[in-house]
């Protein structure tokens, strides 16, 4: 009974990775696409899938605790340990299924987080060059060297001007 809710559980945390994988395709898009609100919107929906997916890894974790109380106390905790110690050859199928599932959709959502981060810092990268391009660095002297005269030193803004 208690593999049929690890595996159930297995089952619901593959769906909303896999729903976590498209929001994050999706992120990448409005990253091209510099559409920063409709960015901050599906922020907020991803935060509710982390959510739900921890509480979900939660339940999972209990559910494994209480199988390995069980059948074996003194072996390592892992779901390939799990595996092995399933005794119905149906649900030993299943649970190897869902696990590779997991480990692959998994592995692409790292990936397309890593896209999306470096995506974001190339952004980053363009505003500050931008920024650079229109206030110039003023206060770098341009003297030869420390002068012992006064120094005046000016107020860099967007638009160098005089009143």
């Amino acid at each position: 009974m208690s593999v049929k809710q690890i595996i159930e559980q297995l089952e619901k945390i593959y769906q909303l990775q896999k729903s976590l994988l498209a929001i994050s395709k999706e992120k990448t898009e409005l990253i091209k696409n510099n559409d920063i609100d409709q960015f901050n919107q599906l922020l907020m929906t991803e935060r509710k899938h982390v959510q739900a997916i921890e509480q979900l890894e939660s339940k999972r974790m209990n559910l494994t605790d209480e199988f390995f109380e069980k059948e074996a106390p003194e072996s390592e905790r892992t779901i390939s340990q799990l595996i092995e110690l399933v005794k119905d050859e149906e649900e030993r199928k299943q649970l190897q299924h869902i696990f590779e599932k997991l480990i692959f959709v998994l592995a692409d959502l790292k990936q397309q987080e890593k896209l999306n981060q470096d995506l974001t810092q190339q952004s980053l990268q363009f505003i500050d060059l931008s920024l650079e391009l229109l206030q110039p660095h003023l206060n770098k002297n341009l003297n030869y060297g420390q002068g012992s005269g006064q120094q005046t030193k000016r107020q860099s803004s967007v638009f160098d001007s005089k009143a």
